[in-house]
């Protein structure tokens, strides 16, 4: 089904509803007009890859990290009034590796990965680096800040590459182990160089059951021959553990697999969701994750059944044994004129559920636009909400479309991070750039809904 056009609700009205309702004098500074998600005003900057989190028990506490791409480096950006004032740093690598940077043996992806706030108010990233001992080939890196991203401590390697393989593109989800600590649960794609080029056919899985001191030796979830762009893992009831990942062939459509592990990752089989051309525009994965409440999956990707690629949605009630119709979402209300790619999606506490992706109209091909939808009866229907203030130029900066010279590799998805009464969504963007600087910087924008909870 086609998802029409709702407004959901003002945001101006809902944010002089909250003034009234706190002390604060502006609870959501990012709430009408987005904020640049960085303190840093170096005019030659080149922000991508861009991960966030907001704290569910401080609405304005918000962490983002992300790859400076200029600077080779991996860093943080931290908030704690809801993006005024921001708190940048990078993470320190351990000896012998060499910045974060994007490397050629894995494909040219840029490192940065995911971020999370564990159980008792821990912040944990994880991010690509590559030490010159393994021939230039990323390992998976962990840092882990005590004081709630003002600081990171020094990088742990989680992962280390085998022999002739690099780790690209590490994300992560937290659970929580039978005692009570935070669980860590990786994955990662495994890339080799052959004859042709560079292969990233491996969907990999490890975890930590120690807050991140330790990890388990990395797990192959796919079956050969292909197991490109695994998810993040998500976790259901019972502790099952799920993630997505494609098969691709040469001049063939695109399978999108779930595997399913019910052992605590050490063995998973595989189920077939879906078969269309282009699954994941260029190499993005499909996003999955579970609703807390009632266990069921939801699942996001792209692909081209409609002649350019769009983004659709799909729900299973029965642990990924059978998966609803795809559920098309799209700004267009007139019709399938345009594209959208690289989804990320989210669920509030409450159940509702987040959908953030790029959308480019017809008429402007190099430009972007960012939007949002949410779905409160479970995916049944979704209301759409623009995110960006104005049209992103991607002839500008560092990450734009593939016949650009300003491609990176491919473009990287925005992000959301839900709360009940907010989503917050960061992207890259080129408002700043001249043709001079490239400046591309990662923006953040909070969206409102009814029921914002009480600011910090």
């Amino acid at each position: 089904m086609v998802i029409g056009l709702i407004v959901l609700l003002i945001d101006g009205a809902v944010a002089l509803s909250l003034r009234g309702r706190h002390s604060t004098s502006q609870p959501y500074p990012c709430g009408l007009n987005p904020c640049r998600a960085a303190a840093t005003k170096v005019p030659t900057r080149g922000f991508e890859g861009a991960y966030l989190v907001a704290d569910p028990k401080d609405p304005q506490h918000v962490v983002v990290v992300d790859t400076d791409l200029l600077a080779a480096k991996c860093g943080w950006h931290t908030t704690f009034d809801g993006g005024k004032t921001w708190i940048d740093g990078v993470f320190a690598l351990p000896a012998g590796y060499s910045s974060c940077r994007i490397n050629p043996p894995s494909g040219g992806h840029v490192p940065s990965g995911s971020v999370a706030i564990g159980l008792y108010g821990k912040v944990y990233a994880v991010f690509g680096s590559a030490s010159a001992a393994d021939q230039g080939r990323e390992s998976v890196l962990v840092v882990t800040s005590l004081d709630g991203g003002k600081t990171f401590l020094p990088a742990k390697v989680a992962v280390a590459p085998p022999s002739g393989y690099g780790l690209a593109r590490p994300l992560m989800t937290l659970g929580r182990t039978p005692s009570g600590t935070d669980e860590l649960l990786l994955s990662f794609w495994g890339c080799h160089e052959t004859s042709s080029g560079t292969a990233c056919d491996q969907a990999l899985f490890a975890k930590s059951d120690d807050g991140g001191d330790n990890f388990s030796p990395g797990v192959l979830v796919n079956q050969p021959p292909g197991g490109q762009n695994p998810s993040q893992p998500a976790i259901g009831p019972g502790g099952t553990l799920y993630m997505t990942f494609q098969q691709r062939f040469k001049g063939g459509p695109v399978d999108l697999y779930l595997a399913t592990s019910v052992d605590a990752g050490i063995t998973w089989t595989h189920s077939k969701i879906d078969t269309e051309n282009f699954i994941g525009y260029q190499y993005d994965s499909a996003k999955l994750i579970v609703d807390p409440h009632s266990g069921a999956l939801y699942t996001v990707w792209s692909d081209a059944r409609t002649g350019s690629e769009q983004i659709f949605f799909e729900k299973s009630t029965d642990k990924g044994a059978t998966w609803s119709q795809a559920a098309l979402l799209t700004p267009d209300t007139t019709g399938v004129t345009g594209a959208s790619r690289d989804p990320s999606i989210d669920v509030a506490p409450d159940g509702r559920i987040d959908v953030a992706y790029y959308y480019t109209a017809p008429d402007t091909p190099n430009d972007d636009e960012v939007y949002l939808d949410s779905s409160s009866d479970g995916g049944k229907t979704f209301a759409v909400r623009q995110v960006n203030p104005k049209p992103i130029d991607r002839t500008l900066g560092y990450s734009g479309p593939f016949a650009s010279l300003g491609e990176v590799g491919n473009q990287y998805p925005p992000e959301v991070s839900s709360l009940n009464g907010a989503a917050y969504v960061v992207w890259s963007d080129t408002a700043a750039a001249t043709t001079l600087t490239e400046t591309q910087d990662v923006e953040m924008r909070t969206l409102l809904f009814a029921t914002a909870p009480p600011t910090a």
